[in-house]
């Protein structure tokens, strides 16, 4: 289990450049912080997460909003004062996973969750989005996942490029009970 970071059964932090994630079987895990399955914080371009059975993973603390059942795509927290940006989460592409039966239990995204993935490269680059982060979610079975909040299958925020193409999103359940 993870505690107080991301990823109860995997954890990807700032720097993980280009890394893979392929053919694992990712089940039973728990979090205190963001993706019961899988958890990648900060930024770290180029990764991919392919081909796994990501099942009955869950991210729960009583008190608090942790997102991400199954898998958590989060840039890192705003390094300056008010108004500051996240320095973004890198681009990431999700392909022909089985996400099954994951639960955010105090929060959003039963299945998926991608939050700050975006920031200061939008306003760096405002008028060329082809070079700002992108997630791609492509051919995967997003099936039977549960959210507290909201979002059973996918929960997005502050996510401005996300390619949502060809997967089976369905049975997950919001049940709106979160403290939030």
């Amino acid at each position: 289990s993870g505690l107080n970071g991301a990823g109860g059964g995997v954890s990807l932090c700032t720097g993980s450049q280009t890394y893979q994630v392929t053919d694992n079987f990712i089940c039973g895990n728990f979090a205190q912080g963001g993706g019961g399955g899988i958890g990648h914080l900060g930024l770290s371009g180029g990764g991919v997460i392919a081909r796994n059975g990501i099942l009955f993973n869950e991210s729960f603390q009583q008190g608090l909003t942790v997102n991400g059942g199954g898998i958590l795509i989060s840039g890192g927290a705003p390094l300056g004062g008010p108004g500051s940006l996240s320095p973004g989460a890198g681009a990431v592409m999700i392909d022909a996973n089985l996400i099954q039966g994951n639960a955010a239990g105090a929060g959003d995204g039963g299945g998926i969750r991608t939050t700050r993935v975006n920031g200061q490269d939008v306003s760096r680059r405002r008028n060329n989005p082809d070079r700002w982060y992108a997630v791609d979610i492509l051919n995967n079975m997003i099936v039977n996942n549960v959210a507290a909040l909201a979002g059973g299958g996918i929960s997005l925020q502050d996510s401005a490029r996300v390619n949502i193409i060809n997967n089976t999103i369905a049975n997950n359940d919001s049940t709106g009970t979160a403290g939030e």
